[in-house]
């Protein structure tokens, strides 16, 4: 079997990403995701090493809520039938995510 690595992923399986792209106004990674089966429940992201904080945003990148849990290389956030839920990936400054 061939290896494999992935740069990102998402859990659970009724959860999708949409986009993924560098943040317009910091040195973060912007995650749009979709809950498609019409589940509550919780979104893991597994981001690339380095992460400094994480926070769900609108669509137009600006927080909202208090900031998520970064544990490792994982982002935790709830997510309820069929949002649409972004998050922001904060990253130091002198890195590249």
């Amino acid at each position: 079997m061939a290896a494999r690595h992935s740069f990102v992923s998402v859990e659970p399986n009724n959860v999708v990403m949409t986009a993924m792209k560098k943040a317009e106004d910091s040195n973060a990674l912007i995650f749009h995701l979709y809950e498609w089966a019409g589940k509550s429940g919780s979104i893991t992201i597994t981001v690339p090493p380095g992460a400094t904080g994480a926070t769900e945003t609108n669509l137009m990148e600006k927080p909202e809520g208090s900031p998520l849990s970064v544990t490792g290389n994982k982002v935790t956030v709830p997510v309820h039938p069929y949002e649409i839920v972004a998050v922001r990936v904060d990253y130091p400054h002198n890195s590249k995510p």
